[in-house]
């Protein structure tokens, strides 16, 4: 993938903050043509390096049940259960982690006995899970999905 410069940056940053910013308003923002930020908008998607969706709020859908699971999963089983649990609806965010555990999922259900539901009947019928822990949110304090290239880091003052 072609790296990022100083203008697919200052793109990103600004379709960040609303996806549904005109190509010519940031265009005008930043000094370049509408085509060069159409372009470099279908590059950046084309690499992968940027999707633009609609982020909501599941509570406001309906579901009640936001819950992280933690699993340790048997390497030899490993790519099998991440493959099955990829394909689970209520699985919105899956990754391979170090630590005691090396699976993460994050599911959202609609309800307590749904979220039991997929415990019990979806993960322990996994092969190669070991142990597997159970984290409820109770509430949001910050959902932030802007990556700005500094690396989240803080100044030191």
């Amino acid at each position: 993938m072609q790296g990022l410069d100083d203008v697919d940056r200052a793109i990103i940053s600004q379709l960040q903050e609303d996806g549904r910013r005109s190509f010519r308003s940031i265009a005008g923002s930043l000094g370049v043509s509408e085509a060069t930020v159409r372009s470099r908008v279908r590059r950046l998607q084309d690499q992968g390096a940027m999707r633009i969706l609609a982020f909501v709020d599941p509570y406001r859908f309906g579901y009640q049940v936001s819950a992280s699971v933690q699993l340790r999963v048997d390497p030899e089983h490993h790519d099998e259960v991440v493959a099955a649990l990829a394909e689970w609806n209520e699985i919105v965010y899956l990754s391979s982690t170090t630590g005691r555990s090396n699976v993460y999922a994050h599911l959202i259900a609609d309800s307590r006995s749904a979220l039991l539901r997929s415990l019990t009947d979806g993960l322990a019928q996994l092969p190669g899970v070991e142990v597997e822990e159970t984290i409820l949110e109770l509430e949001i304090h910050k959902a932030r999905y802007i990556y700005t290239g500094d690396s989240g880091r803080r100044s030191a003052d």
